[in-house]
């Protein structure tokens, strides 16, 4: 049985999570939606963050496991707070699944919690090349939140794998699997094999849709999706969005498949971006979160489909 509880004390309940809103200002912002913490096996918990980037951490009697570190070093205090309601053992492991700064950021308040950080090789490849990116890209976020970017510094993985990693802690097994790039190169899927529960990073996200600014290939994504949503799981834990099923893995696959679909049209008809912007692609899945954002996702997927490579890619 999933125990759940929030750590807002604000009823937003409802709030549609799926769409943002704009501020007077002209900033457009998600919507409040309280950060929930699921327990969604004995041990495991799930931190639904809906504004920002989701983890979660595994506690066991040896130390605890750690999935992604948040956005910033007070963002990931935010969460070692929360494990702590959990748990005082140890944090033994953070495993970064993908190189969005997001989700490693936080990485030096871990680093001082003495965490080994694990990562596949081409996460690590990304973070060294395109941290200075990543640092720009998150500018407004910064000002927004009023958080130092001096105190974000890069911490690299002390492990990398290339296709699986085992680990065993307190008597329990995880499984870090690369079945290729999808979102991006190096993009890991924690699985929990006994529990029957994946954190999936960025590949897959429920109801969202994702940026494929680093993605190299669409179809390979479809396709990582399709043999993750055919595994033996009950319960898909994404980067963002809340706990999904199988289902929702699919649903996330046939709008990515839309997506490559209808811009490989516009492009082989030889539409410019502008044109392709203005024709209110894609209004199917309009609902969907982030649909707001989709002209830089045109921009993006146009780029890849006209020059073959993606606008942030894996270092040569």
């Amino acid at each position: 049985m999933r125990f759940k509880f929030m750590f807002a004390c604000v009823l937003a309940l409802g709030l549609p999570v799926t769409h943002a809103q704009t501020t007077a200002d002209g900033t457009v912002r998600e919507k409040f939606v309280p950060i929930t913490v699921t327990e969604v096996a004995p041990g495991l918990f799930f931190q639904y963050h809906h504004q920002e980037s989701n983890n979660a951490w595994l506690v066991t009697d040896d130390g605890v496991l750690v999935i992604d570190s948040r956005q910033h070093p007070k963002r990931a205090e935010e969460l070692l707070a929360a494990i702590r309601k959990t748990t005082d053992k140890p944090i033994r492991y953070v495993i970064n699944t993908h190189a969005h700064g997001d989700h490693y950021f936080g990485n030096p308040v871990f680093k001082r919690e003495g965490a080994t950080f694990i990562a596949h090789r081409d996460t690590q490849r990304m973070m060294q090349a395109h941290h200075g990116a990543e640092m720009k890209r998150r500018t407004g976020y910064f000002k927004q939140t009023q958080f130092d970017p001096a105190e974000v510094r890069l911490v690299l993985p002390d492990v990398t794998f290339d296709s699986k990693l085992t680990l065993h802690l307190g008597g329990r097994t995880v499984e870090l699997l690369y079945l290729g790039a999808g979102q991006n190169p190096g993009d890991t899927l924690v699985y929990f094999p006994k529990e029957k529960v994946i954190f999936s990073g960025g590949p897959f996200s429920k109801n969202s849709w994702a940026n494929p600014q680093f993605t190299p290939s669409l179809a390979n994504w479809v396709d990582l999706l399709r043999k993750v949503a055919a595994m033996d799981i009950d319960q898909y834990l994404g980067g963002h969005g809340d706990i999904g099923a199988k289902q929702d893995v699919l649903n996330e696959a046939q709008m990515l498949s839309d997506f490559d679909a209808g811009m490989r049209a516009a492009v082989k008809k030889g539409l410019s971006r502008e044109e392709i912007f203005k024709s209110a692609p894609f209004e199917k899945y309009k609902d969907v979160r982030n649909y707001y954002r989709m002209n830089l996702f045109i921009n993006s997927y146009y780029h890849l489909l006209t020059t073959g490579k993606p606008e942030v890619a894996l270092p040569d």
